[in-house]
């Protein structure tokens, strides 16, 4: 891996910071019309475009300097000419620039427009990289100005990131998004004994997931540390790939070791990947050996299970995974069919036992229509998410391309200059042939294509290959395996440019998360909870039935008392049979909520009005308005409406009723 010099280093950063600065004086000019401000008449707005304008004039003109040969050495004077007592302040400023996130500091005035200023954002994240890495740089003296830049953006990135979700531990009552209630409610169900004093049939979607989440309810824990084990356990579960993927590399020196840890657990972040798929991947990486068969079966079983009660689209991965480590730990040497006899094995007894896993699970859930844990297998693809629009700015297909392109890239340079057996090379690119195309038909099932996480699975196995093959943790053909289970093939130079990408591409990819915190009145929201249980008692008093479509974890965390629950017609229920046009599931729900089953029905505000494709999850809406909204809103109205905390109660129209 080579490393840029002192002077293509300050070209490539001057470069950086004159576009960032350029273009975000651009953005500015932009933001000013928008708002309707005349720049040259507001002393403030002007002062901030022409700091801008300046900064990007000095940063051309200090880059086109470069090329002056008596101008050549002055980056190295300026890094000398630094005094020795200057040491204690560096490591300070190194953690002040690593993880202070400026945005979430900035009055609400600023941070709003900050907020929506994407070069603006970069330019800000860009300077204080650079000042990190020069503190960096002081600190650790012998190492390359790229490389300090290079850890110091990494783990920048990585502490926005893990910033972003720490803000979403709050005591909120209700529901951040469309589908956190769910992800309360449906881990409830494993302990419907002790929670609702039934027994209640299984979750349906994600089982793996809801069981690692029921944790919190045997302590009956409140609200906001189910929030925070959701969130620890993503650390704990996506982030230990990184060490696992680190011990089968065997990186040395240690600051390399450390930027590769920092590297893996971003590329993971930024799909991202969830918590509940880590585990089958931890398994194999830690449990694979080319040497013990005994070991690896074991790990594979263990992770084929956990992988049949996670995802259908993952019954293939653990079985894929250890084909893969095979391919690269075990030199062909004419070995014929036999070489092949193994991996085939793994990959389809693992498909197998992950299939069998899930029959077990659903034979015991309680749930008598199997079918209803296939219901994306009938659901519509919507091919244009494949490209830029409403719902993926990116699109699915240009955003993985820029995800993987820099490990291709690495892929493309080492196979071609390595001594791997054909056939190894072409099983290798096979596989994550078959798990792109898988991951590109998922994401382009409605409800997915939001962003990349349905490209798991290839990016996954992508990420072990390439850092396989960068750091030269492969088998040649003319070696024999080591009592460590792998030969080191001889490194093959990286260009800095690729490495640059390697390490940019994740940054870029984290920075596009929001961070901010969660704000609410707590005053308003006590009185929706009031208002929520007075609802419920006069149900009660009535005995009719009240049905919570969301909102459910409520009634399990104890928030709110005496409710009968109707474990029908949850809300990401509803969406996956709305999606996947189930008849016999909407029929029923219909003829329910068309004779007034229910006194009352909690739900986000309804409304009908069906979108195109140039909206956000258009089709989603558009199903959800079709099945749902439209029944309720025909029979039903709104009696109580939670603006602040999108909450509606509907009752039951009175006489003849009728559709808005």
């Amino acid at each position: 891996m080579s490393l840029p010099s002192r002077l293509i280093f300050w070209r490539s950063a001057l470069a950086v910071t004159g576009t960032l600065a350029f273009l975000s004086t651009w953005q500015m000019f932009n933001e000013a019309a928008r708002l309707g401000i005349r720049v040259t008449a507001s002393k403030s707005w002007l002062a901030l475009i022409g700091l801008l304008g300046l900064l990007a004039l000095l940063a051309f003109c200090g880059m086109l300097l470069t090329w002056l040969p008596h101008l050549q050495n002055w980056a190295r004077f300026a890094h000398r000419a630094l005094p020795a007592w200057l040491r204690w302040l560096a490591v300070p400023l190194l953690a002040a620039c690593v993880l202070i996130d400026p945005l979430q500091f900035t009055p609400p005035a600023i941070h709003q427009i900050i907020a929506k200023s994407e070069f603006v954002r970069l330019l800000i994240f860009w300077l204080l990289a650079l000042s990190g890495s020069f503190a960096l740089r002081i600190v650790w003296e012998k190492a390359n100005q790229g490389a300090t830049l290079a850890i110091t953006l990494l783990t920048q990135a990585s502490a926005h990131l893990i910033f972003s979700y720490l803000t979403e531990i709050t005591a909120y009552p209700f529901a951040l998004g469309w589908s956190e209630t769910s992800r309360f409610y449906y881990p409830s169900l494993f302990l419907a004994q002790k929670l609702y004093g039934q027994p209640l049939a299984w979750p349906i979607l994600h089982p793996s997931l809801h069981l690692v989440l029921t944790a919190p309810y045997w302590l009956d824990a409140p609200l906001w540390a189910h929030r925070a084990w959701q969130i620890l356990l993503r650390f704990i579960l996506v982030g230990g790939i990184a060490p696992a993927l680190l011990t089968r590399l065997k990186i040395s020196p240690r600051p390399l070791q450390f930027a590769a840890g920092v590297w893996i657990f971003l590329t993971l972040f930024d799909l991202p990947l969830y918590l509940h798929l880590a585990p089958p991947v931890i398994l194999i990486l830690w449990g694979y050996s080319a040497q013990d068969t005994r070991r690896t079966w074991a790990a594979l079983i263990l992770a084929s299970l956990w992988a049949g009660l996670s995802r259908l689209n993952w019954y293939p991965v653990p079985g894929m995974l250890a084909a893969a480590l095979y391919l690269l730990e075990t030199p062909y040497q004419n070995k014929g069919w036999r070489y092949l006899l193994r991996p085939a094995l793994w990959v389809l007894g693992g498909t197998l036992i992950a299939f069998l896993a899930m029959r077990s699970y659903i034979a015991l859930s309680g749930i008598s229509q199997a079918g209803d844990f296939y219901t994306s297998l009938r659901s519509a693809l919507l091919w244009y998410r494949l490209w830029p629009n409403a719902t993926y700015p990116l699109g699915v297909l240009p955003g993985i391309l820029i995800y993987s392109l820099p490990m291709w890239g690495v892929l493309a340079l080492i196979l071609r200059r390595c001594n791997l057996h054909l056939l190894r090379v072409g099983l290798l690119l096979a596989g994550l042939a078959v798990l792109f195309v898988g991951g590109i038909f998922v994401s382009m099932k409605i409800g997915g294509g939001g962003d990349l996480h349905n490209m798991d699975a290839y990016a996954v196995s992508l990420i072990i290959v390439a850092a396989s093959l960068f750091f030269g943790r492969v088998a040649p053909e003319n070696g024999q395996i080591s009592a460590a289970e792998r030969i080191t093939l001889q490194p093959v130079p990286i260009p800095w440019v690729l490495t640059a990408l390697l390490v940019l591409t994740p940054v870029w990819f984290a920075l596009r998360v929001p961070a901010g915190w969660v704000s609410y009145d707590q005053a308003a929201s006590r009185a929706t909870l009031t208002a929520l249980q007075r609802r419920v008692d006069q149900v009660n008093a009535g005995a009719g039935e009240i049905l919570f479509i969301t909102q459910r974890h409520l009634i399990a965390m104890k928030m709110l008392h005496s409710v009968n629950l109707i474990p029908e017609y949850e809300r990401e229920e509803l969406m996956e049979m709305a999606m996947a046009g189930d008849e016999g599931y909407l029929d029923q729900f219909k003829a329910e909520v068309r004779a007034l089953r229910f006194a009352a029905i909690v739900v986000d505000p309804l409304a009908i009005n069906f979108l195109g494709n140039e909206y956000a999850m258009g089709e989603e809406n558009n199903a959800w308005v079709r099945f749902v909204a439209k029944p309720i809103l025909c029979n039903y109205r709104p009696a109580e409406v939670f603006e602040a905390d999108h909450i509606v109660i509907y009752v039951p129209q009175q006489g003849t009723a009728a559709c808005p």
